[in-house]
C-alpha cells in the first residue's frame, strides 16, 4: 500500500514539473484583470458584489 502511494506521489510530483507554470501564471492574471475591468465598466444594477461586499440576509424559519 506504501509502495503505490509513493508511485502516485511521484508521478503527481513529475506531472507538476511539466506544467508551464509561467503560462498558467499569465492566464490567470489575465482572468483577473478582465474579471475587474468588466466589474468597473458594467452599470451598477449588472456589477457583480465582490466576496465580502454582499448583504448577509436572515435565515428564514422554515427551509423547504
Amino acid at each position: 500500500m506504501k509502495s503505490i502511494a509513493l508511485k502516485v506521489f511521484d508521478y503527481l510530483k513529475s506531472y507538476l514539473k511539466s506544467l508551464n507554470w509561467i503560462v498558467l501564471l499569465g492566464i490567470a492574471a489575465f482572468c483577473i484583470a478582465l474579471a475587474v475591468i468588466n466589474n468597473i465598466r458594467v452599470e451598477d444594477s449588472k456589477s457583480v458584489d465582490w466576496i465580502g461586499s454582499q448583504e448577509i440576509l436572515a435565515k428564514p424559519d422554515e427551509v423547504l
